[in-house]
């Protein structure tokens, strides 16, 4: 039987002070009394509890972009530089695309909470593919 734990605040009638009530009922009860009083239902939402080891491979996998587009923006950096004539505007992406995941590497704030990692992801990732497909 599912049973929903509510608080409440009444007011003591002999002192006037607020006294925490906690009402236990059913759900069908819940339901039955709301309806009986014209209350709205409050949605149900369910939890979806997160794979503890998620926060691992969430660390290892933005560590492992982020590190890769430092080393191929530091390598293909060379690369250009090593050119005749080498494509200014290329070379001033590169050490901008370097210096951005460097720096969100270094940033131990990201590595703080599994939504931030996956927003690193969400970002990087298809920045570190599209580099790698203008290599090839």
């Amino acid at each position: 039987m599912d049973k929903i734990m509510e608080a409440q605040f009444v007011t003591d009638v002999e002192t006037g002070e607020p006294l925490r009530v906690n009402l236990s009922m059913d759900y069908k009860e819940y339901v039955e009394l709301a309806k009986k009083n014209h209350l709205p239902l409050t949605p149900t939402s369910t939890v979806q509890e997160r794979n503890p080891l998620d926060w691992y491979s969430l660390t290892e996998s933005t560590k492992s972009i982020l590190t890769g587009l430092v080393a191929l923006a530091s390598t293909e950096h060379m690369k250009e530089m090593k050119k005749a004539h080498p494509n200014q505007d290329r070379i001033a992406e590169l050490v901008a695309l370097r210096d951005e995941a460097h720096q969100a590497n270094r940033n131990t704030q990201n590595y703080k909470t599994m939504e931030r990692m996956e927003e690193l992801i969400a970002k990087y990732s298809p920045i570190l593919l599209a580099e790698k497909k203008k290599i090839l």
